[in-house]
């Protein structure tokens, strides 16, 4: 039926609709039509029906964000697999010629780890960064397996010929075509993705298959061969480095990223390069968070070693232990085992200390 606009002038109101067809589901605030809170029982019923019909992009998106979180949260908690109806849904987004290609490739992104365990904070749960961490990898072959007839043939659809240009469109088709990869490196074991890396005539559609590969446990000669290439452009080997620190298996984060210390071009001195390693750590969910401590012990290690000589760069990166009340015990414990470090250390930067002081209250 069409959009209506309904006026809100008092305190209380009903709104009688007839002729609804059934089966229908409310898509409600169209179009940004009104900034408020809104509360609304709705069904996954209702909403993976939005994902896959509603004609409003924003309601559409929300309501695959909603189903994604709650899809997570059931993964997390009950050990429950995604519905066939989300997955349905998402399926109807990602084959829909009339979507903007960049829209697709948003439907089908997952939050980051970081969003989750802000949900299940706010839905009164304590986050576990292992489980979360197994969600999120579990949900994401789940989507390949669900899609896997159609992604060779949406990855072929999106491929861009002739050379780079920075257009909205040609950018749109790279972002989804890059999304669909990341999806088939989960089920080819990364032969899709070393084909696009191997063929590239752009660092954009390079890095992007090398992040797929890295995500999924692969790319070690793509790593040592974008290294080779790339060691003389600074930024793209700040994100080199990130990324490393941010793929890298859970039990093993600690110590890829004690190695890249030790490489020759990690200069702790320099902000950029010193950012882009620990925040990619600090990015690695499941790996910082490793419940003994080691993750935290290490991050504490780097900030007091920068502090006398960049104290505002230190200060600005012991935010990532902000959120370290939403965790267990054990691990608040570590946390503040080391914030306590940190705030002891003799000759400590005002800046640092200010906000180190403000997270511990």
């Amino acid at each position: 039926m069409p959009t209506r606009t309904l006026i809100l002038s008092q305190a209380e109101q009903s709104f009688v609709f007839a002729d609804i067809p059934p089966h229908s589901a409310m898509s409600v605030l169209r179009d940004f039509s009104a900034p408020v809170q809104l509360h609304i029982d709705q069904t996954n019923a209702d909403r993976a029906q939005l994902l896959a019909y509603d004609t409003d992009p924003f309601n559409r998106w929300q309501a695959g964000r909603a189903l994604v979180e709650d899809a997570l949260r059931a993964m997390i908690l009950n050990d429950a697999a995604p519905s066939a109806a989300f997955l349905d849904g998402l399926r109807a987004v990602a084959l829909d010629p009339d979507l903007d290609p960049a829209f697709r490739a948003l439907v089908l992104s997952l939050p980051t780890q970081d969003q989750t365990a802000a949900d299940l904070v706010q839905a009164g749960e304590t986050p576990d960064p292992d489980a979360i961490d197994l969600a999120h990898q579990s949900l994401k072959l789940h989507i390949a397996q669900h899609l896997q007839d159609s992604l060779p043939t949406l990855y072929a659809a999106m491929a861009i010929s002739g050379p780079y240009t920075p257009d909205a469109n040609s950018a749109g088709k790279r972002s989804l075509d890059n999304r669909v990869l990341s999806y088939l490196t989960s089920l080819d074991g990364g032969t899709q993705a070393a084909a696009q890396f191997a063929s590239a005539d752009n660092m954009t559609q390079q890095h992007s298959a090398l992040t797929a590969l890295c995500a999924n446990g692969h790319g070690h000669a793509e790593l040592q061969a974008f290294y080779l290439q790339w060691q003389g452009d600074r930024l793209v080997l700040d994100d080199w480095f990130s990324l490393q620190a941010q793929t890298a298996p859970p039990q093993d984060a600690v110590q890829t990223v004690k190695a890249l210390t030790r490489h020759p071009l990690f200069d702790w001195k320099n902000p950029n390069r010193f950012r882009a390693l620990l925040s990619g750590f600090a990015a690695n969910q499941a790996g910082f968070h490793q419940s003994d401590g080691s993750g935290y012990a290490l991050f504490a290690d780097w900030l007091i070693k920068l502090d006398p000589v960049n104290p505002q760069t230190a200060a600005a990166l012991s935010k990532r232990f902000d959120s370290w009340k939403r965790y267990d015990a054990v691990r608040q414990s570590h946390i503040r085992t080391q914030l306590d470090r940190i705030a002891q250390t003799k000759r400590l930067s005002r800046d640092t200390a200010e906000i180190v002081g403000r997270i511990l209250g």
